[in-house]
């Protein structure tokens, strides 16, 4: 007799373990519609109240990566014509956490600037495939598959101008670690960033507040 929780229940760590394979596989396919609402531990849709968000954007063309990354991450968007000019405008519906209307519009605006370092030189590099999945230790990383090896040693890397801790370094694979006070906050940090990276934005965008 079966004795495996029901799919709105199922524990990062579990859902992490199974589809880890399947987004180094396919890159971002398994980890879009669903996977963010299931680490959220919800029944794996957007199902939270819809909720109003304006972005300022410094060019017209962030709302591409912008709402590519809403659609990655399962969000339900509702574009809004009357926003003034120069923002895009949405009614968002997300997991349903208290957090929802002030954690994903920030995350979403966030640059998602990878810049990659070995002595103190940047490296003018992206990855050809990115996804979400464990390492062997057990931490939830942000695997970046590259079109040709990196350095080995001496490789420093940042996000939005912050370090991040690298897990792994073999071949054409780098692991950034996710490291948080619970495993739920670090499988939510390591899927988004996938989508930040994966989808960067070409200027400064901003949440906008006020009417």
């Amino acid at each position: 007799m079966s004795t495996e929780p029901t799919p709105g229940r199922r524990s990062p760590l579990m859902l992490a373990m199974f589809m880890g394979p399947v987004l180094v596989g396919g890159g971002l396919v398994a980890a879009t519609i669903g996977w963010y609402a299931k680490v959220q531990d919800t029944a794996g849709e957007a199902a939270g109240a819809p909720f109003p968000v304006r972005f300022a954007a410094d060019c017209a063309e962030a709302r591409v990566p912008l709402e590519a990354r809403m659609k990655d991450l399962g969000l339900v968007a509702a574009p809004d014509p009357s926003a003034p000019a120069g923002t895009f405008g949405y009614t968002l519906r997300g997991p349903g956490k208290n957090d929802d209307a002030t954690h994903l519009p920030a995350m979403l605006a966030a640059p998602g600037e990878l810049v990659l370092t070995k002595n103190g030189t940047s490296l003018e590099l992206r990855p050809r495939d990115i996804g979400m999945q464990l390492a062997f230790s057990g931490t939830p990383v942000t695997l970046m598959v590259f079109p040709e090896p990196r350095p080995p040693e001496g490789l420093t890397v940042t996000l939005d101008g912050i370090p991040v801790e690298v897990e792994s370094l073999s071949g054409v694979e780098l692991q950034i670690a996710s490291r948080a006070a619970d495993s739920r906050t670090a499988l939510r940090t390591a899927t988004e960033r996938v989508v930040q990276i994966r989808h960067p934005l070409p200027c400064a965008v901003r949440v906008a507040v006020g009417t």
